[in-house]
């Protein structure tokens, strides 16, 4: 049986990646920071692991055994919203990204995998070039770029293989964040025309599914030290993936693209799109149109879910009677 580590276990890509490996088959050890997250997951080969970033350096003690194929490192704290502002608490993942590689090789991980972001080009862009207006997520994909070279360079002083693993636009049924395709969803349900960037740069949104099948493409095929692209080989306009999700959420929504300032800038030709198709056979499958349905459909079970629990709460508060 194929032995794996996952950090940040719980989390929305996390718990994708989870579920596809134990459906697998393989033998998990999923690292999370409060075990009652994963009291929906079942599986003889599922062992949870208690542990804060701050405790990495730990792992080695936490866990008994030794030897496992691949450890995945997705855990970070703070991926989107006002968490971008503060550099220190980004900065510190990439120390934490290091602790993990460490508690790789003392359990004696063959593999090591480093889930970054797409937000790390637009980060080295302005690096390489003066002047200009960076974004706030800067700081994110500097920490993320640093996290890299950290694993990376410990990876190669230690002997360990060691892969990064760029991840386009994210989207999926378990994604509770404020990114993008949630935004637009929520807005298109509730028959409102969101505000848009011009859609004519061009982007790449992946279902989480395709996001978990990549990296356990990466952990069997992957070349060692190669960083991958974990996305569709051909980019699509902004508008096009608006416009294709509102045909499919609410077609009789209009669509005002301009109305706000895309200041995103990401240099594609600073990475290979091709290279994890050539080296392990990766290609998406994910249906588009059916992908953002059980998105749509996921998120309107959530939003339920939440007014129902709000509404309790306003009924029988701390439980007491009702205001």
């Amino acid at each position: 049986m194929r032995r794996a580590i996952v950090t940040g276990a719980s989390g929305f890509i996390g718990k994708t990646l989870t579920k596809r490996l134990l459906d697998e088959v393989w033998q998990v050890y999923a690292i999370v920071r409060n075990p009652e997250t994963m009291a929906d997951m079942t599986g003889e080969g599922l062992t949870v692991v208690q542990a804060e970033l701050g405790e990495y350096g730990q792992l080695g003690e936490r866990i008994c055994e030794r030897g496992f194929d691949a450890f995945f490192h997705l855990a970070w704290d703070g991926t989107f919203g006002d968490s971008f502002r503060d550099c220190h608490r980004q900065m510190k993942n990439a120390a934490y990204a290091g602790d993990a590689l460490l508690a790789a090789v003392e359990l004696k991980a063959k593999r090591f995998i480093l889930a970054e972001t797409i937000v790390e080009l637009e980060a080295k862009h302005y690096m390489m070039h003066d002047g200009g207006q960076p974004r706030v997520s800067c700081i994110y994909g500097t920490a993320k770029a640093a996290a890299d070279m950290v694993c990376r360079t410990l990876a190669y002083q230690n002997g360990m293989a060691f892969n990064g693993a760029v991840l386009a636009s994210v989207y999926g049924d378990g994604d509770r964040s404020g990114m993008i395709q949630n935004v637009l969803i929520r807005a298109l349900q509730r028959g409102e025309s969101p505000k848009l960037v011009s859609g004519e740069n061009l982007y790449d949104w992946i279902y989480v599914d395709d996001v978990a099948r990549a990296l356990i493409a990466i952990a069997e095929k992957g070349t060692p030290d190669r960083t991958y692209y974990v996305g569709h080989r051909e980019l699509q306009t902004f508008e096009s993936l608006v416009s294709r999700t509102r045909d499919i959420v609410a077609p009789a929504v209009p669509l005002a693209f301009g109305t706000l300032e895309d200041s995103t800038v990401t240099d594609w030709s600073m990475i290979d799109r091709v290279a994890l198709h050539r080296d392990t056979g990766f290609e998406c499958q994910a249906d588009f149109a059916e992908s953002i349905q059980k998105t749509a459909a996921w998120l309107l079970k959530e939003d339920t879910r939440m007014n129902e629990k709000t509404e309790k709460m306003v009924k029988n508060p701390a439980g007491g009677g009702a205001i």
